[in-house]
């Protein structure tokens, strides 16, 4: 009896245990899954116990509606992959224009008339984007504007054209200059005073500003003029301070008509003291500015050293851009020396070294020198220089003057 019992039961936890096996699992938890945003939970009640029938008792669970998820930005950082190093830009390089200047007006060597309308003109090739710049330059000189600065346009053929007056401060051979973009065209003329000229005028050719006067030494001076007050010239060299009236240093007064003149004056030995610039003045009608009848006025600022000074080792002479030397005709010279070697200065007309006319100056103690000089009658013309010059070896000084040997 006590068996039967032990075998029911066995039978009953085997009956047992294989409902339970054929029953629907029971869910599991819910899983917390992460999102880029927010966490969402869902809630699962147990299962209720099975009954004794072996049974599962179906239970409701009550989930929870799920909130959509929120996505919220997020800086994800990027990685750019390195590329190849880049050569560095090469500039191309750009080829100058080359410009073509031609100037039909004036003509080389012609002669212009100051203070008198005269036009000038040419062309240009190709057209240039900017304006074409005209300077004309008395001989010597280097300041920009004292006779001529414009500035012309060019129109859509190349052609240009300018009509301006001469400011009459220069007479004697000049240089016009036509500019554009690097490119420089130069015309050899001569400035002249018409014979007609009515109004009261007097030009300065030598000094020139900037030039070097030499205390205790003699100055040339020279020019030329018209329709003079009085027929008088008045030549006044100013110290410091220059561009005053204050410190006259040396002047001088004569008669001169209308055409060329010549002056000379000699420095005072202290002039040089604690001053180094000079105003030489030229005027008729009266030599200061507050004189009624002073009816022209040219001033030219100097420089001022005394003998000692390396600048005062100099050689002048009159007027040398407008020297011409005659085959066989005898030419006199007159001209200065500061600090000559031995007193002495060889003076010679020269073509490629080979000498065609020589002499020796003996200047006075202010530095004043006359000679002449006589070219060979068979002497070929042409193109020469002037060469004045002292000492020897490690002495010798010179110095060259361009000028002309003509029929």
């Amino acid at each position: 009896m006590k068996r039967n019992r032990l075998n029911a039961t066995l039978l009953a936890f085997f009956l047992l245990f294989g409902l339970l096996a054929c029953a629907e699992p029971t869910p599991a938890p819910g899983t917390n899954t992460p999102t880029t945003a927010a966490i969402t939970e869902a809630e699962v009640e147990p299962t209720a116990p099975s009954t004794d029938s072996g049974q599962a008792v179906p239970t409701e669970t009550d989930t929870p509606e799920t909130a959509e998820p929120t996505i919220a930005p997020t800086d994800v950082p990027t990685h750019t992959p390195e590329g190849d190093p880049t050569e560095p830009a090469t500039a191309v390089a750009t080829e100058p224009i080359s410009y073509t200047i031609t100037v039909d007006s004036p003509q080389p060597n012609q002669a212009i008339t100051v203070a008198r309308d005269f036009t000038f003109s040419g062309s240009v090739s190709p057209v240039p984007s900017q304006r074409l710049e005209i300077e004309l330059l008395a001989s010597g000189t280097k300041n920009n504007g004292e006779s001529l600065l414009a500035f012309v346009e060019v129109d859509a053929t190349g052609s240009w054209t300018l009509t301006e007056a001469i400011h009459p401060r220069r007479t004697g051979p000049a240089t016009l200059h036509i500019r554009v973009a690097g490119t420089d065209v130069a015309v050899p003329v001569t400035l002249r005073l018409a014979e007609d000229e009515s109004s009261t005028i007097v030009t300065v050719n030598q000094p020139l500003t900037g030039e070097i006067a030499v205390a205790g030494q003699t100055l040339l001076i020279s020019g030329e003029s018209r329709n003079l007050i009085d027929g008088k010239i008045q030549v006044g060299l100013y110290g410091c301070p220059a561009d005053t009236n204050e410190n006259l240093e040396a002047n001088i007064e004569f008669e001169a008509g209308n055409g060329p003149w010549r002056a000379q004056i000699i420095l005072p030995e202290t002039a040089a003291a604690n001053c180094d610039t000079a105003r030489l003045r030229v005027t008729t009608g009266g030599l200061t500015s507050n004189d009624p009848q002073v009816a022209w006025a040219s001033d030219q600022f100097l420089t001022l050293v005394p003998p000692s000074d390396e600048q005062a080792n100099i050689f002048t002479v009159w007027e040398p851009a407008q020297l011409r030397f005659t085959p066989g005709r005898t030419a006199t010279l007159v001209g200065t020396a500061v600090n000559p070697v031995d007193g002495l200065v060889q003076v010679e007309l020269v073509r490629d070294d080979v000498v065609l006319a020589t002499a020796t100056a003996v200047p006075d103690r202010f530095g004043y020198w006359e000679t002449s000089l006589t070219p060979a009658a068979s002497a070929e013309t042409g193109e020469v220089q002037l060469r004045l010059s002292t000492g020897a070896d490690e002495t010798y000084r010179e110095t060259v003057f361009p000028t002309r040997l003509g029929s």
